[in-house]
Parts: C-alpha cells; sequence; structure tokens
C-alpha cells in the first residue's frame, strides 16, 4: 500500500511538471532599434539655416562627418568636433565644421578618425555659452542616434596662422569648430615653466584639491597672440610648458574670441630654440582691420584679448598698477565685426581716488642704426567714451624709455603726448580719440589712416633697445579726470 502511495506521488509530480513546463513560454528579446537614414544634410546648409534662434530638428535627418576631436585625453567632456567637406571658403580647404554636445559621455564610443553618421531628429542646433554653433543634446553616441560607418580615418589639420583664425565672413568665424596647426609657435614668456592646467591632486589624509581649467597664450613671432584653453581633467594637465618653440594641432573654437583646444599632449611639437619677442617695427592691431577706415571700426582680435583678461597676455606685453587696484584689460564695446576685444583701461566704478595704470610694450630696436639719438615713426589709434568734458584733461599718456628693466620709474620716461609740439598731444580731446568709440588715429588727423607719414620722435641714449608705454591716470583734482573716462587701443604702427 506504502508502494502503491509514494509511485501516486511521482506520478502527481511529474505530470505537474509536464503542465508546467508546457506552459511556459520563452522570452521574447527586445526589438533592436535599427540606424535609421534620411535626408543628408551637411554642415554648411545648418551653419546657414541659422539665424540667430534655435532650431530644434523634427525631422528624420542625417549628417555625415568625420570626428575630428574625441574625449579620450580628458580636454573633452560630452564632446566631440565632426566636419564635412561642404565648406565654402577655400581658406578651410573647404571643410566645414560643427560642435556635437551629447547628454553622457562619448568616450570609448567615438574616436578621432571615425566616420559617423548622426539622426538628427530631436536634437538642437544652437549656440553654446561661448556663441559657438552646435549641435546640442544629443542623447547618446550609439544605435539609433550615431552609427560609425568606418574608422581609423586621419584627418589632417588645416595650416593656419593667429591672424588667419580671426577670418569672419557670412556671419561667423570660418575657422570655428576647424582642426588646425599653427606652425613657429610658442607660449609667451609668463606661462613658460608653468603647467598646462591645474590637475586633481591627492594626498594621504588631505582634501583632494580639484582640478582648474586654465587660459595659456600661444604667440608668432609677430607678437600675435591667441588663448589656448587646458581642462584640468585632461591628462596632460599636469605637464610642464617648454621653454622652445615649435607647433601646435588643436581644434579652433569661439569662446567670446576664437581660442585653441588643445586636444593631447601629442598633438605638440617643440623642436626650435625659444625666441622671445623682440621688435624692431611693430604693426600691431589690437582690435583693427588696416583696410577699414580707421574712423569706422577696429575688428582683428590678434592679441588673444577676452572679455577681462589681462593685457599681460599679449605676446611681449607687460601691465603695471603703480597706484589703485585697476588695470589693464581685454574689453569690447559693440559687437563683432564693428568691435571686438582691444586693450582698454577705465577707472569706471573705481574705489580708490588715484590710478596710475602702465601698459608696456615689448623691447624695440633699431636694427639699421644702433647709434643715439636715432629717429623713430609712430602712430597709434584710439577710442574714448565718458571722456573729459571741459579742458583738456591729462588721462591717457605716451612714454618711451631707453633704461625700463622691468620696474617702472616714472621719471626714466620721457613723455611724447602732452606738450603742443609733440606728436599724440591730442589723444585726450574730441579731435584726437574720438569719443563713442568711434577710433581715431592720433597723427594723420584726416586722409587714410597711418598714412604716408607717421609722427617722429627721437630717444636719447646709447641703448639700442627701447619701449612705448601707454600710461592711464585718474585722480579727483585737475588735471586728472575722474568720470568714468574708458580708452580702447585699436592700433600700434612704428617703423624706422
Amino acid at each position: 500500500m506504502k508502494t502503491i502511495k509514494q509511485l501516486l506521488v511521482v506520478i502527481i509530480f511529474v505530470m505537474t511538471s509536464v503542465i508546467f513546463f508546457s506552459c511556459r513560454k520563452d522570452a521574447t528579446a527586445p526589438p533592436v532599434k535599427l540606424f535609421s537614414f534620411g535626408t543628408r544634410i551637411t554642415i554648411d546648409s545648418l551653419r546657414n539655416a541659422y539665424h540667430g534662434v534655435n532650431i530644434k530638428i523634427t525631422s528624420n535627418t542625417t549628417l555625415y562627418g568625420v570626428v575630428t576631436a574625441d574625449e579620450t585625453s580628458g580636454q573633452l567632456y560630452k564632446q566631440v568636433y565632426i566636419r564635412d567637406h561642404s565648406g565654402t571658403f577655400a581658406q578651410t580647404k573647404n571643410y566645414a565644421a560643427i560642435s556635437c554636445h551629447f547628454l553622457n559621455s562619448t568616450n570609448g564610443a567615438l574616436t578621432q578618425g571615425d566616420s559617423i553618421a548622426i539622426n538628427l531628429n530631436g536634437i538642437w542646433l544652437d549656440i553654446s555659452t561661448g556663441g559657438s554653433l552646435q549641435l546640442d543634446s544629443i542623447p547618446h553616441a550609439t544605435y539609433p542616434v550615431i552609427k560609425v560607418l568606418a574608422s581609423g580615418l586621419n584627418p589632417a589639420p588645416i595650416p593656419v596662422t593667429i591672424p588667419q583664425l580671426n577670418a569672419f565672413a557670412s556671419g561667423h568665424f570660418i575657422y570655428d569648430a576647424q582642426l588646425v596647426q599653427l606652425n613657429n609657435v610658442e607660449f609667451i614668456g609668463p606661462n613658460l615653466n608653468t603647467t598646462f592646467a591645474t590637475p586633481q591632486s591627492y594626498s594621504v589624509n588631505v582634501t583632494s584639491v580639484p582640478p582648474v581649467n586654465v587660459n595659456k597664450y600661444v604667440c608668432d613671432q609677430r607678437g600675435n597672440t591667441i588663448v589656448a584653453y587646458n581642462s584640468g581633467y585632461s591628462n596632460f594637465a599636469g605637464q610642464t610648458i617648454p621653454n622652445n618653440s615649435g607647433s601646435i594641432t588643436a581644434v579652433a573654437n569661439l569662446y567670446t574670441t576664437m581660442q585653441l583646444s588643445i586636444r593631447s599632449y601629442p598633438d605638440m611639437s617643440w623642436t626650435s630654440p625659444y625666441i622671445p619677442i623682440v621688435y624692431d617695427t611693430i604693426t600691431q592691431y589690437f582690435g583693427a582691420v588696416a583696410n577699414i577706415p580707421i574712423n569706422y571700426s577696429h575688428t582683428l582680435t590678434n592679441v588673444g584679448l577676452s572679455k577681462n583678461s589681462s593685457c599681460a597676455n599679449m605676446a611681449g606685453w607687460q601691465t603695471f598698477d603703480l597706484q589703485g587696484n585697476l588695470f589693464w584689460q581685454g574689453a569690447q564695446y559693440g559687437s563683432y565685426p564693428d568691435f571686438a576685444y582691444a586693450p582698454s583701461v577705465s577707472n569706471y566704478k573705481t574705489t580708490t581716488p588715484r590710478n596710475d595704470i602702465w601698459l608696456v610694450s615689448p623691447p624695440i630696436v633699431d636694427a639699421a642704426t644702433y647709434g643715439a639719438g636715432y629717429t623713430k615713426r609712430m602712430d597709434f589709434s584710439s577710442a574714448l567714451t565718458y571722456g573729459p568734458t571741459s579742458g583738456n584733461k591729462v588721462l591717457l599718456s605716451v612714454l618711451v624709455c631707453r633704461t625700463f628693466n622691468g620696474t617702472i620709474i616714472p621719471s626714466q620716461w620721457t613723455d611724447i603726448s602732452h606738450a603742443s609740439n609733440t606728436p599724440f598731444h591730442n589723444i585726450n580731446n574730441s579731435v584726437g580719440a574720438a569719443n563713442s568709440f568711434a577710433y581715431a588715429h592720433n597723427t594723420a588727423l584726416s586722409g587714410n589712416p597711418f598714412a604716408p607719414t607717421l609722427a617722429q620722435f627721437t630717444l636719447a641714449g646709447s641703448s639700442p633697445t627701447f619701449y612705448v608705454a601707454f600710461r592711464y591716470q585718474s585722480n579727483t583734482a585737475s588735471p586728472y579726470d575722474s568720470t568714468a573716462a574708458t580708452y580702447n587701443l585699436g592700433a600700434l604702427i612704428l617703423k624706422n
């Protein structure tokens, strides 16, 4: 009897198992989201479609491009740059380029040299904080948004000079987002032997120091300067800037002014000796373009200034604050291309009654005649707003000196700007530096700017090297003025 009961239990168990497993269904795999190819569009078409209003793309549209910069080094985050061959400018070799911003990191998914297709449906075309056009809020770097078509391509950079990076046409900087290479460049003197940025540091039992992004400044032998932005998260942040000249491959992008974003340390090659900036002649367009009438606008930004950046970042130039808490800095009044960031000084909202602020040029030599008493010719342009309303107040002065050694001693400088028989005695009134930021040059007050004869001045002494300084003074008492007078320098021309 017991055996029969045990047999019935086994039979019931087997039948139950059969019924259970016969009713169980296999799991169904989720549907695979395939990349959807749509109507083809180009980067140049996207740039031409943007007119100051953000656009959300709602159609099944496909953009093709090659990745020129990725997140591998840590310099970029949630961002890559791509380019195609739809550009209209010969200077950029007919490449068009754009920044792509993602909601998540693309590291490991997209790599420099990948040929990709992007489905733009749901993606925004807008302007970044710094003013650069971008594809924004891209969900992720894989299916169904992006398809990698090929890998291992080697996009070549566009050879370019620092002034060329400021080329402006068709409503935008034509090198924005482009992969470029600058040759025969170096970092400015104050940046040498410092690190590219401040990396995160860790110590036992000590709170870690967070990384700090840092702007450095690259210059050429003509004194043109541009910002090189470096992330504290990059794997080269703690590398030391060498005392050499060479070449840099980087992405050029707009962040209030054109700047460089270095992709990686191997993209820099420093094979030549460092060459300090020393001039025989100067043709420095701080905020000006030579072929535009000087009383119209000054627009070139090839000295690397941006909002509130120190003018000490201009190659070879130095700033000194003898009194007060103000300094020469980058400022812009009006919008590009009519106005650009230029050296600027003002006593606006000063908390000190007396200010004495100097901007000193790189050393200048006369390569032809190393003798005493030689003659140089100079002109510069400046713009003034909120200037003195009565009298010829002394705010901006132009001085020269042969004995400057890094310390300002005012008694050693010769003022060539205020006596009635000197060339620049009009810079503080309406016939010199024009009010409302209309630039005026200070010698040829009519006719073509800087032409044909520049103002002459002679320096005593035997040293072949001298310096030019722009000195701004303000006070509450005459002959100085404290009415928030603001000056911008447009250009400096100095010849033998």
